[in-house]
């Protein structure tokens, strides 16, 4: 196998070191290899999720390397945390359960008790991925985007505590079932020494704090290895690790997914990230050839904008026969608190008697449950809100005809088109890429730099943010499709026949008239920030509805709610 020089230098090395690998770029393989130089020492190979675990494994295995023991953080916790394999597991809890596990009650005729659980649950689960040692070292309110959320976070930050505390008590002593982030932490807090001469930490920006704590605290020779830039996992509480270590750096930059264009129109990208007040440094060499077409993805941010565009695609244009949904169907037509699209249906159209979800059915209203999202992070039910309120009566009809054109999993690469988010996309490449235009744009970035300079929103918010473009844009290896709008402006197009073989640049109107494309749909903490700085700005009521895709009802309806008129 012939390595670059790059590679070379990072298996040869000797003591802790950080390695910023580019998309592409070879990691894996920079991995095993490091693991094979050194044949008769233990090593420890922590993988990010179950499928890079076996994966490697079976490279391994055809390797003939058995010193090298492949764990995820959750696996290698779960086997050292011995008094917690006799505690039930589950999987997840849902905010009704916790409400009555806590005994919190309601208030008449309102969901606080749901809120404050949902709220609790996801304190719980922040504590268990961070480094903290007791839950008073932590802010729970910082991690919060949405100003609704926030302000009854805020409201109820004593009472939040206090259940947070009971909850994790009550798992402590086996009153109730552990959840898997639980012996996580108490993996880290009992500070274990692991048995290997070398640790290799693979995706090390998605770490979260409290694996990150107890792999610093080893003696072994440690190695870190990802791209700070494809940090996109804030949300489950992962911390850059690559940005907290003081180790000895070393750079993977040559990527041999995508060629030279394709790393340039990246690099623009990850330049956004100085308007922010960040740093957007990285070297990146596209050594990658032209190929021929084979695999299609259509990628998007969210859940609804991809459904609605299979939707669009398979059905509306007829443009496809088959299609792949990465992570299953299943996944986009399910919140992950268990309720079904169709649940959502039957609310909006006052059919309750029908819901089967637990959490669902105590919603008085489709509007209980918009207030209930307001006030709550749940943004897979959020999502199926959404498309409920854009299709209606049809929702039966459309899923059925998707679920009749979804081929297996075994037969993905037969498929006209996958679709996945960018977050189920991580660490997949395909031949030709089609971006959605639900991705930040330099111009939003630019109108939001009022609300950065007043910390309503938070810059590594933002630069999340510029990292799920970059990740999309990589996943390409060879031809990318890409709204003209989410092109920064340092990209230049210095020759238009070698950028239109690479690139095909789907031209769009910044500013175009969508029929209540968004109107119904909860308004993000970003989007009510954009509302203000255009509102600021002198924009009319009609030009802020068009830049945002927005009714003019709604805006009105936010600026009141805002506060905003003098």
């Amino acid at each position: 196998m012939q390595l670059t020089d790059e590679q070379e230098k990072i298996i040869n090395h000797e003591g802790n070191l950080k390695v910023n690998a580019v998309a592409g770029s070879g990691k894996t393989t920079t991995i095993l290899q490091y693991a094979q130089k050194r044949p008769h020492s233990p090593i420890l190979y922590l993988a990010f999720n179950k499928s890079v675990k076996l994966e490697a494994e079976h490279k391994l295995s055809q390797m003939g390397l058995n010193n090298v023991r492949v764990e995820t953080a959750h696996s290698l916790a779960y086997k050292y945390t011995a008094p917690y394999r006799h505690y039930s597991l589950r999987f997840d809890y849902k905010p009704h359960e916790i409400a009555a596990i806590l005994n919190i009650r309601p208030k008449a005729g309102d969901l606080s008790h749901l809120k404050l659980a949902s709220h609790v649950y996801r304190f719980v689960r922040y504590f268990c991925n961070s480094k903290a040692q007791k839950v008073v070292e932590i802010n729970y309110l910082e991690t919060l985007t949405n100003l609704e959320s926030l302000s009854f976070a805020t409201e109820n930050h004593e009472l939040i505590v206090h259940y947070t505390r009971l909850f994790l008590a009550k798992m402590h002593k086996g009153e109730i079932d552990i959840i898997h982030d639980f012996y996580l932490k108490q993996f880290q807090l009992s500070r274990p020494i692991l048995p290997y001469d070398y640790i290799l930490f693979d995706e090390g920006q998605d770490a979260s704090g409290a694996m990150l704590a107890a792999f610093v605290n080893q003696s072994a020779h440690k190695i870190i290895i990802g791209d700070q830039h494809q940090q996109i996992y804030g949300w489950r509480f992962a911390t850059n690790a690559l940005q907290q270590v003081d180790f000895q750096t070393m750079d993977l930059s040559k990527s041999f997914r995508f060629n030279q264009e394709i790393a340039r129109l990246s690099k623009s990208i990850l330049q956004l990230k100085t308007e922010i007040g960040q740093s957007s440094q990285v070297n990146i060499q596209g050594l990658g050839n032209h190929q021929p077409i084979r695999s299609r993805v259509t990628l998007a941010r969210s859940n609804s904008k991809l459904v609605s565009r299979a939707i669009e695609l398979l059905i509306q244009q007829k443009e496809l026969k088959s299609i792949y949904f990465e992570g299953q169907l299943s996944s986009y037509t399910f919140s992950e608190e268990g309720g079904s699209i169709y649940d959502v249906l039957n609310l909006y159209n006052h059919q309750r008697h029908l819901i089967k979800d637990d959490l669902l059915k105590t919603m008085p209203s489709f509007d209980h449950l918009k207030d209930y999202l307001e006030e709550t992070s749940d943004t897979s039910l959020k999502a199926l809100v959404d498309l409920v309120e854009k299709y209606h009566k049809d929702i039966p009809y459309f899923i059925s005809r998707i679920k009749e054109c979804t081929v297996e999993e075994a037969n993905k690469d037969k498929a006209d088109m996958v679709f996945s988010t960018v977050h189920k996309a991580k660490g997949m490449e395909y031949d030709q890429v089609f971006i959605m235009d639900d991705f930040i744009s330099e111009q939003q970035i630019m109108d939001l730099k009022t609300a950065l300079k007043a910390q309503e929103i938070s810059p590594d918010a933002l630069a999340e943010e510029i990292n799920l473009l970059y990740v999309a844009a990589t996943r390409t290896k060879a031809k990318l499709h890409i709204p003209i709008q989410l092109l920064p402006t340092s990209y230049q197009i210095h020759d238009f026949n070698t950028v239109s073989n690479n690139l095909n640049l789907s031209i769009k109107s910044k500013v175009k008239p969508v029929k209540a494309q968004r109107s119904n749909q909860l308004w993000t903490k970003m989007e009510e920030a954009e509302l203000k700085q255009l509102f600021i700005q002198g924009k009319t009521v009609k030009e802020i509805a068009l830049l945002l895709g927005r009714s003019q009802s709604a805006v009105i309806r936010r600026v009141e709610k805002l506060d905003l008129w003098f």
